[in-house]
């Protein structure tokens, strides 16, 4: 036990929002009971001797600082320095490491490092350490395929890594060995290793994949440099083969009947897999039937959530169990899927098809006609799918429109009474949820989702809106509650599960969203509740400043992650959380009904033949003494290891669509389309293309002044120069722009003009660079700005003192989280939405990352740009689609001006259709593919 709390301890105040209190207020704030607090002195005392934590100014409890040397795991950055996260965590975090002292070091390797303090940082204000790492040592080299082009240059050959961590071609000197050929694809291992001192690196062939740039060949390339494998090993095949024999038609005695009733599916049109299915219940009844009948007082709902029983054929410790923990999730790449379970079981005896008996685990939860919790239960079932529906299908039997409903089903259209009285009682009790939980402060953001449609080679040719039918919302609203009842079936208990987390923002992230807001005409304060921020994103919403704030305050969130800790999650407004609803594409979840395997057995063998219920004390000491319920430290490294695949996965995705998007914008140079800006650095701005959701970047020297702004641009002003990265820049127009540290903003400091996320502008495409997944675009006229211009005592200009000869603002990847609804093998997301309920992505960067614009060049340097910046989070598992209330502007698909030539007259936007709920069909064979991040289901919850 003691052990297991010095975990804990460190686990807790090791985390960025962690803030140093004495060892009572630590003791509340990890909610140790009384029966624990002897263990959890005695591990405080163990950590302090052993100098893992210590006694600060009264009394608190911290990280020590760091010592004269560390070891941990380098994330380089392309830009040329580096962090260091160490194996025993300091209070300072990672340890940043500048250009110039990674030497051979690689991102995954783990290293030694010396520490150093160096003079005056820290101290400006910025949040900086004051200490800078030099590595010393590789200790362990990561296991890590590059994949990048051949190419010839005089007699020597070459390879160029796709992306921008190399700034040269690897070398290749044994190029006979693979038969490869200039302009493959290829997949190499290092054996020499770039150096700070400019020494090129070196690599052998393993495997040629065929010519570059065609779609399925850079799919390949994306898997191998991502470590993700489509095969899976012969002996777990084996065993999946024959662990999908256990189904049998006749039905287990320890689990419930439930084929006949009313249980249907609702998913995307080409999903492939059915892992979860609703039934609901109206109970009308006299407060006697009630108590009859079990229900507690007061019942009006009954909602059955059935999940795919995965546990039920994955045996644990087994080849099968290692190679789903080895992969963690599913990966949703665009035309394709890479499963965390073979087919057999994942496409099949898991899958809840229409009219075939499976096993299930289901989850029943009783409300009243608020919608509050008033009961729930688990239990291992057998469900027969009454009927397999699609998003829009399910909305148009709702609105009792039989012939749409026709439109778009996948199985025979025929609707018995029931299943149309369910789905409009499951969107009646969705309101109810929706309605509670906005009471909450669920956090629900607005941010545009758009479906790529693909042509038969699988090129990208087009993008389409999603559709925004309210279908995708109940389902999020069911999938939630669900997961919300598993966290509570340990927590009622106090046996430590898996749990989804996401902390409240940081101490110090609203300071930023007061003075963005503020100069944006809002007042909130420093450090805003749940409820001041629903009333900012809802006083913006439909309204041109929409996607500004709700783009600031996305950057306040923290990104969610898989953990023990009781932290609950900010976004969902809910106490206690987990991932329960998508065990065919997501290990944890797996975990979960394991040990609600754990939980079932052990009430149940506790009960037998006694008239009382079990108490908690009891049902928890069995349950913790079962093998399949992992101990406290292990559920720390599942999560670990979980959050790590999942940010993997989501990166391989984020570029290859990065790449597939770029070829498409590659073939429409000069071409003008509307754009939003979504990050701001010192060294300028990352605008995202409104139709296709694309970022390309705009550096500061080629930046309009207000003088400009509308002209076509003429040369960039890279050609002539210009101020160093974080110092600002020259705008083509003669103005300087320079980062507001405190709005976050850039300011021209001659005009006064502002350019701040959100804003909107009419853009051109400039260039693109596909091996290193970048563009660059030029203002061609200003559509939207929160702020026009501030007075000149708002303009900053005290950073400029402050940043000169510092780097400043390189974009850090924010990654995006999934939704509580996984997408659909072989399709769209679940669930996808416009309105995300923030489980956002990973805070950019830290602000040191300016670190590596130091040695910026003055002249062109226009490459290497971040263009790079992620997706919107989509793990913001909480928006449901059609999140957003009633009467609030739904997002249009914006469509490009009139482009190819210079000057073209832009397009008037047409008045809004009337909404309808409909789905981009497919246009001249092309293939429409949802490319949102795998929300509903699961989705970035």
């Amino acid at each position: 036990m003691v052990e297991q709390q010095k975990a804990r301890i460190l686990e807790h105040v090791a985390s960025r929002h962690y803030k140093p209190g004495t060892v009572d207020e630590l003791c509340e704030a990890m909610k140790i009971s009384d029966a624990h607090r002897d263990a959890f002195a005695q591990a405080i005392d163990g950590l302090m001797g052993d100098g893992r934590v210590v006694a600060g100014a009264e009394d608190t409890i911290a990280l020590p600082p760091p010592g004269d040397t560390m070891i941990g795991t380098l994330r380089r950055h392309e830009k040329g320095f580096g962090f260091l996260a160490p194996e025993n965590p300091t209070e300072h975090g990672d340890l940043f490491i500048p250009p110039g002292k990674l030497g051979e070091a690689m991102s995954g390797d783990r290293v030694k490092a010396k520490v150093i303090r160096e003079k005056g940082r820290g101290n400006d204000g910025s949040g900086k350490s004051p200490f800078i790492g030099h590595i010393t040592e590789v200790l362990e080299r990561a296991e890590k395929a590059y994949a990048g082009t051949l190419i010839q240059k005089g007699k020597k050959f070459g390879v160029v890594i796709d992306g921008r961590m190399f700034s040269t071609p690897v070398l290749i000197r044994d190029i006979e060995s693979k038969n490869a050929k200039v302009g493959d694809k290829v997949v190499l291992d290092l054996t020499v290793f770039p150096d700070d001192r400019g020494a090129d690196a070196e690599g052998v062939i393993t495997e040629v994949l065929g010519e570059a740039g065609l779609p399925d060949i850079e799919t390949l390339a994306t898997m191998r440099a991502f470590g993700l494998d489509e095969d899976f090993p012969k002996q777990v095949m084996e065993e999946a083969r024959e662990a999908a024999a256990k189904l049998t038609k006749k039905i287990p005695k320890d689990r419930e009947n439930l084929t006949r009733e009313t249980i249907c599916t609702i998913d995307p049109p080409n999903a492939k897999d059915y892992d979860d299915a609703i039934s609901l219940k109206r109970i009308e009844m006299t407060p006697a039937e009630l108590k009859e009948a079990g229900f507690p007082r007061g019942a009006a709902y009954e909602l059955g959530v059935h999940i795919a029983d995965v546990a039920a054929y994955v045996e644990p410790g087994s080849e099968l169990d290692k190679e789903a923990y080895r992969r963690g999730n599913s990966t949703y790449l665009p035309r394709r899927v890479i499963p965390m379970l073979p087919e057999v079981l994942s496409n099949g005896v898991c899958s809840l098809m229409e009219g075939v008996n499976r096993y299930a685990k289901s989850c029943f939860i009783v409300y009243d006609k608020k919608g509050k919790v008033l009961s729930q239960r688990f239990s291992r079932s057998v469900i027969k799918s009454a009927k397999r529906l699609t998003y829009l299908e399910a909305q148009a039997l709702i609105e009792d429109d039989l012939k749409e409903a026709r439109k778009h089903a996948k199985e025979e259209p025929k609707y018995p009474r029931k299943v149309i009285a369910t789905c409009k009682l499951m969107d009646e009790l969705a309101r109810i949820i929706r309605k509670r939980r906005f009471a909450d402060g669920m956090i629900v953001l607005g941010l545009p989702s758009v479906e790529l449609v693909f042509d038969e080679t699988g090129r990208v040719v087009d993008a389409e809106p999603e559709d925004d039918a309210f279908t995708h919302t109940i389902i999020e609203m069911c999938m939630v509650e669900a997961n919300e009842a598993a966290a509570r079936a340990f927590s009622n208990i106090d046996v430590p599960m898996i749990r989804r987390t996401h902390p409240d923002p940081k101490q110090d992230a609203g300071a930023g969203l007061q003075n963005f807001a503020r100069v944006a005409g809002f007042n909130i304060p420093e450090k805003p509740s749940r409820h001041e921020l629903q009333d900012l994103l809802e006083k913006v919403r439909g309204k041109p400043g929409q996607h500004a704030v709700h783009m600031a305050v996305l950057k306040t969130l923290s990104k969610a992650e898989y953990s023990p800790q009781l932290v609950g999650h900010f976004a969902l407004a809910s106490e206690h959380y987990t991932h329960f609803t998508s065990p065919i594409r997501r290990y944890p979840d797996f975990v979960v009904h394991r040990s609600l395997n754990a939980v079932i057995d052990a009430t149940a063998k506790l009960s037998e033949g006694k008239k009382r219920k079990p108490t908690k004390k009891a049902i928890a000491k069995a349950v913790e003494a079962d093998e399949r319920v992992p101990a406290e430290q292990e559920l720390r490294v599942i999560g670990q290891h979980c959050s790590t695949t999942e940010r993997n996965s989501e990166s391989a995705e984020r570029q290859l669509r990065q790449y597939l998007v770029l070829e498409l914008m590659n073939d429409k140079l000069g071409e003008d389309f509307e754009a939003t800006i979504t990050g701001v650095t010192g060294q300028g701005v990352f605008m995202q293309i409104d139709q296709y959701l694309v970022d390309g970047f705009i550096h500061v020297n080629d930046l309009p002044s207000s003088a400009d702004d509308g002209k076509e641009k003429k040369k960039s002003s890279h050609e002539g120069g210009g101020g160093g990265a974080g110092r600002g820049g020259r705008s083509r127009g003669g103005d300087r722009w320079m980062l507001n540290r405190q709005t976050g903003a850039l300011v021209a400091q001659r005009s006064g003009k502002v350019m701040n996320i959100g804003d909107r502008f009419i853009v051109r495409v400039s260039s693109v660079d596909l091996p290193k997944r970048q563009m660059e675009l030029a203002v061609i006229k200003t559509l939207h700005a929160a702020v026009d211009t501030v007075p000149p005592e708002e303009r900053g200009g005290g950073d400029r003192d402050r940043d000169r000869g510092r780097g400043r603002g390189v974009r850090g990847e924010r990654e995006s989280g999934r939704p509580d609804r996984d997408r659909s093998r072989g399709g769209k997301p679940k669930g996808a939405e416009k309105n995300q309920h923030a489980e956002p992505a990973e805070p950019a960067e830290s602000a040191e990352g300016a670190e590596g614009g130091k040695k910026r060049r003055r002249g062109r340097g226009g490459k290497g740009k971040d263009s790079q910046h992620p997706q919107h989070p989509q793990d913001t598992q909480t928006a449901p689609r059609g999140g957003k209330p009633e009467g609030s502007r739904q997002g249009q698909k914006s469509g490009s001006g009139r482009s190819g030539k210079p000057g073209a007259k832009q397009a008037t936007p047409k008045a809004a259709p009337k909404k309808v709920h409909r789905k981009g069909g497919a246009k001249n064979g092309n293939v429409v593919i949802q490319q949102r991040r795998h929300r509903g289901k699961n989705k970035r919850k």
